[in-house]
């Protein structure tokens, strides 16, 4: 029995991101780049020379686990190592132990030849790890992880909070300082190995289930109305609006009634002291460079007209959208400090306080 856990740490792991305009892991273990075994120390020549093969890897990326402890606990028979290979150079494994009786096992150790990091290999390597033991009848994996292997080992699934009954594993493995114990638990009936599958065919299926209730995956041709310059059109004539279940509930009665306010407040506005810079579109011979500085100007002439074209304010917040832009782009020509700003301010307030006290 070991004692101390020893771990691997994100350097030693390489992040999860696969390069871009590389091939995956997978495709190059299905072109025969990359194969997995798992060995122990059966005292076979073959197994000797990968096991001493993946000490190398493993002490060199773990500076600091002393080499003895590593070959001891590599070597033990007890122990077994899953290996990635590469056009048949060890790059990397994973040393564990199996408690079978107790149904879990121990990673001991976890790492990538640094000259072969950050291509995906670390996860794919602890995918087939999963899926080996999972066909032995293991579910649970546990390991002691420091600081710098603890993100690594969330992304695989591992968690700190441990499922595995305390008796099945309290005092067969050994605690040491500095680490966190974490778990990660498998699935008997999961492919690990096939799982971007197994996702793909559940979208699938979920996605056909959208379609039977839904229209949100049609897609209608855009809007031509505004082209021919109409600014306003009934909701109801844009495709896809009554597919999607809208009714159109606007009472008539109650937009009339709203106009009739709109006009008492517009004529209000007109006469209030401020509302002079107002009263008409700006003249290109009082401001020159007036629009372009300004792309959507308005003025209280303008929405005078909107308001007498056949139910153009359906709100009083559109209503009052327009009275804002208005003194906002007074604002923006004219610059904080001149008479202009702060008559937009003061005729901004007073239209905000009219508009919303309409009922």
């Amino acid at each position: 029995m070991p004692t101390v856990t020893p771990v691997a740490t994100t350097e030693t792991l390489g992040p999860e991101n696969i390069d871009v305009g590389k091939i995956t892991a997978k495709e190059e273990k299905e072109r025969g780049i990359l194969r997995f075994e798992v060995i122990t120390n059966d005292s076979t020549s073959k197994n000797l020379e990968l096991l001493i093969n993946l000490k190398n890897v493993f002490s060199k990326q773990l500076p600091k686990m002393p080499r003895e402890y590593i070959v001891r606990l590599m070597f033990d028979r007890f122990h077994e190592s899953l290996l990635i290979i590469k056009n048949n150079n060890v790059i990397g494994g994973i040393c564990f132990r199996p408690f079978r009786d107790q149904g879990f096992i121990e990673i001991a150790f976890c790492a990538i030849t640094s000259s072969e990091q950050v291509k995906g290999y670390g996860s794919f390597l602890m995918t087939h790890l999963k899926e080996y033991n999972r066909k032995t009848g293991i579910y649970h994996f546990l390991t002691f992880a420091d600081n710098f292997a603890i993100e690594y080992f969330q992304k695989q699934g591992f968690t700190h909070e441990i499922t595995l009954a305390k008796e099945k594993w309290k005092g067969f493995i050994q605690e040491y300082d500095g680490g966190s114990l974490m778990e990660c638990v498998v699935h008997p009936n999961v492919t690990y190995l096939d799982i971007p599958s197994m996702v793909r065919r559940q979208r699938d299926v979920l996605n056909a289930k959208i379609r039977e209730i839904s229209t949100s995956h049609l897609v209608n041709p855009g809007l031509k109305f505004f082209k021919n310059g109409e600014r306003r059109i009934a909701i109801e004539s844009i495709r896809g609006i009554k597919e999607s279940g809208w009714i159109n509930n606007v009472d008539e009665a109650q937009i009339q009634n709203l106009q009739i306010q709109l006009g008492k407040a517009l004529v209000e506005i007109k006469n209030h002291e401020d509302s002079w810079p107002f009263q008409k579109a700006v003249s290109l011979d009082e401001a020159p460079n007036y629009y372009n500085v300004v792309k959507d100007p308005v003025d209280l002439q303008m929405i005078s007209d909107r308001l007498a074209a056949n139910n153009y304010y359906i709100t009083k917040n559109i209503f009052l959208a327009d009275l804002k832009r208005m003194c906002n782009n007074c604002r923006e020509f004219n610059g904080e400090g001149t008479v202009y700003f702060e008559v937009a301010d003061r005729l901004e307030k007073f239209c905000k306080n009219l508009i919303n006290n309409i009922k």
